[in-house]
């Protein structure tokens, strides 16, 4: 369903940290960039896994979010992809495995979403 979908309180999702939240059925995670909130799919475009859970853990830092399963990295703002499939399970490999664990996938951009703050309920644009 598209639209207008509210995902909850300011004050809850600026605490610097990653909030997975759903959205009408749509897997979102919300962070603060700076003095904004942004919003993205809860998937990494590489194999689609969840960029809040796996053996790798939550990774945000400086506005950008790591996959926790192949260790791709995104500004959380754009979207862009800034490092694509460097590891596995949070641990670093060497730079001649990057294909191998790429899986034949060319680099993409994370899916993200307009965010919209009225007082204090925070809403997502699908």
């Amino acid at each position: 369903m598209a639209g207008r979908v509210r995902i909850g309180v300011r004050a809850e999702l600026t605490d610097g940290r990653l909030h997975p939240v759903d959205a009408d059925g749509t897997p979102i995670v919300v962070g603060a960039v700076g003095d904004r909130l942004c919003a993205a799919k809860n998937r990494c475009p590489h194999l689609g896994f969840s960029l809040t859970t796996g053996p790798g853990g939550r990774r945000f830092a400086d506005g950008q979010i790591t996959c926790p399963w192949h260790n791709s990295r995104f500004d959380l703002a754009t979207g862009e992809n800034l490092d694509w499939a460097t590891g596995f399970a949070g641990r670093a490999m060497p730079r001649w495995s990057r294909g191998l664990i790429a899986l034949g996938r060319k680099p993409s951009p994370l899916t993200t979403y307009p965010v919209i703050v009225e007082g204090e309920d925070v809403f997502v644009e699908l």
